[in-house]
């Protein structure tokens, strides 16, 4: 990792102790390297201090009247403002108990009076480095963190885009054999009624040859769009290609009659109201997956399929006997 500690004139040091020759010492010492120093004869001048402005690392004594170091210690890491501070103690008390309850306090380092000035300097930058590469691996994590997260939702776009037909929004061949597939292994397995409605689109390829196909692209999403409204939310709706679309229905009731009546109703409706520009036509062939049927969903497209063509060829015969 770069070293890329902050420069001395940059680095700001409060020194809390209640002896004044102490801070004298301690502030000229540290002032020599070039560190911004701030002073503190008191705990509670300290905690406010620190609230208000924090340093980036504090020296602080342990014996002090009305609050010792510990108390602020303690107060230092309860607080969101300065819980990260580096915390080098400084005290004349050098039993191992005052050691271990400076660090269970949570205090980083702990220099015992009377102090030498080389330990002073290097303890000091050595907290001063640390606290530098603990946040710069933080800011790397956040960094890391905020790429995954753009890849994560790089790839869903991705994989949303290879699964949907980019004209219509619908679902492709690729998407649709994926999701219901899954849907038709569900069904078979808990023996749920399952259906499939292939649809043709009548007249795409009179419309694109006299129309143009920009006029063909519109009526494409007109009936992408009159599908979504007539299906519900639950049901798998795929422009398999050209004029084909599917609906893959994962739970359907025993009667096919509310899907034709429900899509014929939406067809008349939209060519009420489209009666000046085309008229939509659509053939469609309706299939159900019997329950003791353990049939592929290849089968159940082949076998509406053809329904759709048996219907289409009676509405051409319809056509022709009405001339």
């Amino acid at each position: 990792m770069a070293n890329l500690l902050k420069s001395p004139s940059e680095t700001n040091i409060l020194i809390v102790d209640d002896t004044p020759d102490n801070l004298r010492l301690l502030t000229k010492m540290l002032e020599s390297q070039g560190y911004v120093i701030r002073k503190s004869l008191n705990g509670r001048m300290a905690l406010q201090g620190a609230e208000r402005h924090p340093p980036d690392l504090i020296l602080l004594d342990i014996s002090m009247p009305e609050m010792n170091g510990y108390e602020v210690c303690q107060q230092l890491k309860a607080s969101k403002t300065t819980d990260q501070i580096p915390i080098i103690f400084i005290s004349a008390l050098d039993k191992i108990n005052d050691k271990v309850q400076a660090f269970e306090l949570g205090g980083q380092d702990y220099i015992t009076k009377p102090f030498q000035e080389i330990e002073v300097l290097i303890r000091v930058k050595n907290q001063l480095l640390i606290k530098q590469q603990r946040q710069q691996l933080l800011e790397q994590n956040q960094r890391l963190e905020y790429e995954i997260q753009e890849r994560l939702k790089a790839e869903a776009e991705v994989r949303q885009l290879s699964l949907t037909d980019e004209l219509t929004g619908l679902y492709n061949r690729r998407g649709f054999f994926w999701l219901a597939n899954q849907q038709l292994k569900i069904a078979q397995r808990t023996q749920i009624l399952s259906c499939l409605l292939f649809v043709d689109l009548d007249g795409l390829k009179q419309i694109n040859d006299s129309l143009g196909h920009e006029m063909g692209d519109r009526m494409l999403v007109d009936t992408a769009q009159l599908l979504k409204l007539t299906f519900r939310d639950s049901d798998i709706i795929a422009r398999l290609g050209g004029d084909e679309f599917v609906i893959f229905f994962p739970l359907c009731s025993s009667n096919i009659d509310e899907f034709h009546l429900r899509l014929s109703a939406n067809i008349e409706r939209f060519n009420q109201q489209h009666n000046d520009s085309y008229q939509l036509s659509l053939s469609v062939g309706f299939k159900q997956c019997s329950l003791n049927e353990t049939v592929s969903l290849e089968q159940l497209i082949q076998q509406a399929d053809k329904l759709m063509y048996e219907h289409k060829r009676a509405k051409r015969l319809a056509a022709q006997h009405m001339k």
